[in-house]
């Protein structure tokens, strides 16, 4: 089987994987809105959950797989795989000791964290959220040391297995939602999520063992890889606080809007908006980040840039009418997803409201997730460090009035100028340092499916105008004839990425 067929068949499996497991968080949050909709117990667990996340993101969170899998590679071609796993015992091991330390002081601050987090909720809630945070903070453990397995295994061309692992974890919650929760409540939903992250880092054991990988003590000592590592670490850090940032700050300005509800709307809206833009971004950059790395090593860069471009075409092609389609049936979306139980109408709306706006930042989160990867696999951070700063700077700047006279749509809107910030800044680093990504036929390319997806949106619109068939109905028939226009319009356009894959279905005699 030739390479290009084998990395085909491997992204194919690895969109249905996602897809599956988005689908299975999906159904997660569905049950968990059912369950305890936006009252006391849901604003505690959301934000107890939360905060393990957000200090795992703040203080080891994107390290953890780009400063690994640059310097992993680098050593794999230079100095050979005994070399590579060396280093990988190495920081593994590293990795577990911090967040050990992470782990214990998480547990002794959990309720000055909270305060912090969220210091509009009542005595009770704040109460239960301190509980809740102190049995889930063990699991920045198996965060960091599933991640580092992610970058191992993805080094070694092993993608099955971690795309798999979302699939796992939300199985095991949605588990629990069905057949405990009732018994155990939300104390047992804290622990069923501490469970998946352990199962996360476990089922990618075998797979590492198989390979070649053993894992043994080391001593702690500062090798010149881990050095590299170390170096890279700081910027990195930083360049991937941009979301947990953003997500800090809209916690806080949420918890004053609507008695605190404002809270899980904007979780709720913004897990899907990360589910939506996460089946695509996450396979591509995933799969191109190891490429990426290794093309560099080899001094390849003309290689990487191709790589980046096709990408970057690539998820404008699938983001954009997905991103406008959201933003046209956002209300419809969340209601058919979440209106059930103590989830009801109301909450629909405010969360909706949350939705229309962060789809605007869909493309730009997706394609910022391609530039960080190419300046990460360069083993440059820098860059990437100086735009989050700037995005975060943005969002802080913004989030205040705009919540202030929007409410819900304030928050997501300052978070989607963020992302959008970083994302413009990122690529207009990268032409600077003469990178070129794109051609002047790759923006005519990005010009058709703009158009092609804004007359799409506006058939969505139409059709749900016209229609009186029930929010269902309406949605499908929406979705549908959506898809047709848009696919029309590609063919009539002629995109040159549909003409292409056209031209390779047809064989060489003009049949399909």
């Amino acid at each position: 089987m030739k390479k290009s067929e084998r990395v085909a068949r491997t992204a194919v499996f690895m969109v249905a994987a996602v897809l599956m497991s988005k689908v299975l968080g999906m159904l997660r949050d569905v049950l968990i809105a059912g369950a305890y909709g936006t009252g006391g117990a849901a604003v505690a667990y959301e934000t107890a959950s939360r905060l393990p996340i957000l200090l795992f993101d703040l203080v080891i969170g994107g390290v953890v797989a780009a400063s690994f899998v640059p310097v992993f590679n680098e050593l794999t071609v230079k100095e050979g795989r005994e070399a590579a796993f060396d280093y990988a015992n190495r920081y593994i091991n590293l990795l577990l000791v911090l967040t050990l330390v992470l782990a214990l002081l998480g547990g002794l601050l959990s309720s000055p964290l909270v305060e912090i987090l969220a210091p509009g909720l009542s005595e009770e809630t704040h109460s239960l959220a301190v509980a809740l945070n102190r049995i889930m903070f063990p699991m920045v453990i198996f965060m960091a040391l599933a991640y580092a397995l992610v970058g191992l295994l993805q080094s070694l061309g092993e993608f099955r297995i971690p795309a798999l692992m979302s699939l796992v974890s939300n199985g095991i919650m949605v588990l629990y939602l069905l057949v405990f929760n009732r018994k155990f409540g939300v104390v047992g939903l804290a622990v069923s999520m501490l469970a998946g992250w352990g199962a996360q880092a476990v089922m990618q054991m075998p797979s590492a063992h198989r390979l070649g990988y053993r894992w043994r003590p080391t001593s702690l000592a500062l090798t010149p890889a881990i050095r590299r590592s170390l170096s890279m670490a700081l910027p990195i850090l930083i360049s991937t606080w941009m979301q947990p940032l953003c997500n800090l700050i809209n916690t806080r300005f949420a918890s004053g809007i609507a008695e605190g509800r404002a809270i899980t709307a904007i979780g709720y809206a913004n897990r899907l908006y990360v589910i939506i833009v996460g089946v695509f971004s996450f396979v591509a950059t995933n799969l191109l980040f190891p490429y990426l790395s290794r093309a560099t090593a080899a001094g390849e860069h003309k290689e990487a840039e191709r790589l980046t471009g096709l990408s970057l075409k690539l998820l404008g092609l699938i983001i954009l009418p997905i991103a406008f389609g959201a933003a046209v049936l956002a209300e419809p979306i969340i209601g058919l997803v979440f209106e059930r139980g103590e989830f009801g109408p109301g909450d629909t709306l405010m969360t909706a409201e949350a939705l229309r706006c962060f789809a605007l930042g869909m493309p730009f989160m997706a394609f910022n997730e391609v530039y960080t990867k190419l300046l990460f696999s360069r083993q440059r951070p820098k860059p990437a460090m100086v735009t989050a700063l700037a995005a975060v700077a943005v969002n802080f700047a913004l989030i205040g009035p705009l919540s202030a006279y929007l409410g819900v749509s304030g928050i997501a809107l300052a978070s989607v100028a963020a992302i959008a910030v970083n994302s413009v800044l990122n690529h207009l680093w990268l032409r600077r340092g003469g990178t070129k990504l794109l051609s002047g036929a790759d923006w005519l390319d990005f010009g058709k499916i703009m158009a092609a997806a804004l007359c799409m949106a506006g058939a969505v619109i139409l059709t749900v105008h016209w229609l009186d068939l029930g929010r269902l109905s309406e949605t499908l028939i929406a979705v549908a004839l959506g898809a047709m226009v848009y696919a029309l319009l590609l063919l009539l356009f002629r995109e040159r990425e549909v003409t292409g894959l056209l031209s390779r279905l047809r064989g060489k005699d003009g049949r399909a």
